[in-house]
């Protein structure tokens, strides 16, 4: 803590009203500030030196000393605020205002203030104009290896830092070369060949080799390590390094190489690096230059193999109180036009509820189950709660759900229903990820259930506790929501194969068995209306067995500024920073002309 920090706790602790002389001690100062007396001491001493207090001893034995404050908390947070901001420090404004509990007007003004700083922004740093993105955060990221992605915040990030050796099409529905240039495959789809680019350099300047993927993919494949991902290489009967820009894996089975490859758990790290959360080495557009629970700082990668990005800079910064309904990318003052463009697209996802089958519990009775399923009015649930909200699910997919729509039971029958089960009202751990949309839903149910007679007890997660294996130990159900990446087969396979999915880890043995044989079926299948065929097979595994509750599908907003071009939202409703770049201002150039 600096002295602002302990002004500030100080000054919040003992000032009420407008009254500026107060009487205190030592003793109570230095429990204010959780350190000794004589450190105590020390930092009054140094707020006078800043002319911020004037401390006046208490004269003889029993005489308390007072202090007398000199400057208002208002003037000066508010100028030291302004300090930070002009110093661009804008990681160090955020951590102050969230680490003291201001009052409410107060900090209002702070954020207020530091919101102008958000946005497109063009600024000038060492003559040169850059284009700078800064991007709140409603929370501190729990990884960025990519091996580890399975959170949407998470995936699109690491996308911008790492590469793979093949990426998917969206717009074609085909895979296309990127790390790798060319490949073959024999006929059994059993030996796949990859032919990687000359010159590939990593951010910190080492070229990458075939030695690199043999590393990044051993790195998987070690169940020492056990990485979610793994089951990709489950029928890997060895990788050879042919050449340093040739590699081959040979499978025991059929295999759709492309398919995993084209995954981010896939991508390529540097071998003599590997994943170093203190030093993130990948190939991508972007590489990090700062990263802390306070602030990321992606800057362009001058040497990308690629088509380089067009922003210099991206920052963004845990600030949970800047975030609005939509992902909002603004512009800076300097452009005429204040007219806002806004896209809306339909996720491939859902959310769900999802008993925990590994943990014993009534939550193992399908009467109950079935009970709880019937007992949300997903309709009503909509309506209610509103936002991104729009439409019942029963399936991942909104295209499958409108085939097969949720239907509604009566009230009776849901008394029905929850009396053949062996529930007597034993309290249920619900969990919920603690976004203020899910909290909502959360609670939603939890009434629903009440009027029933089940009792939920409301458990809030972050999201930095997703891996954490805990919550398969102590919850009885869990409020997810899962959202399909741009490949859905890809998607598919990660939601029901991955060990890091939510789905998976709580099912049970028979369970688990029960879908992988389902999903070995699957990559089997030549085309996708077979593999299509065997995901609603598993979707009605999961409706009839009820191991999960659909509960509704999401539309996501975008609103951004006309100036900025290049928005084009991806699967988890990110614009790919890459693309994203400011129409110049015209007619200032016109008039300085």
């Amino acid at each position: 803590m600096n002295a602002l920090d302990y002004y500030t706790e100080l000054y919040l602790a003992v000032v009420r009203g407008q009254q500026q002389r107060i009487e205190t001690s030592i003793k109570e100062c230095a429990t204010i500030f959780y350190c000794s007396e004589r450190n105590a001491k020390l930092i009054i001493h140094k707020m006078e030196d800043l002319h911020w207090i004037r401390w006046i001893s208490g004269l003889g034995r029993g005489n308390k000393s007072h202090i007398v404050f000199l400057k208002t908390l208002d003037a000066l947070v508010d100028r030291q605020v302004s300090t930070f901001i002009s110093a661009g420090q804008l990681d160090k404004a955020l951590n102050y205002i969230q680490s003291h509990a201001l009052p409410e007007g107060l900090s209002k003004q702070c954020y207020e203030r530091i919101k102008q700083e958000f946005g497109y922004k063009v600024e000038t740093e060492n003559q040169l104009e850059l284009d700078i993105l800064r991007i709140p955060m409603r929370r501190t990221l729990a990884t960025l290896d990519p091996a580890y992605a399975a959170i949407t915040s998470e995936s699109h990030i690491s996308r911008q830092l790492f590469d793979c050796l093949v990426n998917y099409n969206v717009s074609t529905n085909k895979f296309v070369p990127h790390i790798a240039h060319s490949w073959e495959v024999n006929p059994d789809k059993k030996v796949w060949t990859f032919y990687l680019r000359r010159g590939i350099l990593f951010h910190h300047g080492k070229e990458l080799t075939a030695q690199d993927v043999l590393f990044s993919f051993g790195r998987i494949c070690d169940d020492e390590n056990q990485i979610p991902c793994r089951w990709y290489f489950r029928a890997l009967q060895k990788i050879s390094v042919v050449h340093p820009y040739v590699i081959t894996f040979t499978f025991s089975e059929p295999t759709p190489l492309l398919l995993y490859l084209s995954s981010l758990n896939l991508a390529i790290l540097a071998s003599d690096i590997g994943f170093n959360p203190k030093r993130i080495i990948g190939t991508g557009a972007f590489r990090i230059v700062k990263y802390n629970r306070q602030q990321l700082v992606l800057e362009r990668f001058a040497d990308y193999f690629r088509e380089r990005a067009l922003l210099n800079r991206i920052e963004l910064y845990y600030a949970p109180n800047l975030i609005s309904g939509q992902k909002v990318y603004d512009v800076s003052n300097t452009q005429p036009c204040a007219a806002k463009n806004e896209q809306v697209y339909e996720e491939n996802g859902s959310g769900y509820i999802m008993f925990n089958f590994r943990k014993q519990g009534p939550q193992h009775d399908p009467w109950l189950r079935k009970a709880i399923s019937m007992l949300i009015d997903r309709n009503a649930m909509i309506q209610k709660l509103g936002g991104n909200r729009y439409q019942p699910s029963n399936s991942f997919l909104p295209s499958e759900s409108r085939k097969n729509p949720p239907v509604m039971e009566l009230e009776q029958q849901i008394f029905q229903t929850l009396k053949k089960s062996s529930y007597h009202g034993e309290t249920l751990k619900f969990y919920h990820f603690n976004h203020d949309a899910v909290l909502h839903d959360a609670l939603w149910i939890k009434n629903r259930a009440e009027r029933v007679g089940i009792t939920f007890e409301l458990l809030p997660l972050s999201l930095e506790k997703f891996y954490d294996a805990n919550l398969v130990h102590d919850a009885d159900l869990v409020l997810g929501g899962e959202v399909l990446e741009e490949n859905i087969e890809l998607g598919i396979n990660h939601l029901f194969r991955d060990q890091s999915s939510l789905v998976r880890r709580m099912l049970d043995t028979e369970q688990t068995k029960k879908i992988d044989q389902f999903m070995e079926d699957y990559i089997q299948k030549d085309c996708r209306e077979e593999r299509m065929s065997v995901f609603r097979e598993v979707e009605n595994y999961l409706r009839e067995e009820k191991i999960l509750i659909y509960l509704y599908h999401s539309k996501r907003e975008i609103t951004f500024h006309a100036a900025l071009a290049g928005i084009k939202l991806n699967a988890f409703g990110w614009a790919d920073f890459s693309k994203l770049w400011i129409k110049p201002n015209l007619s200032k150039e016109k008039n300085q002309n």
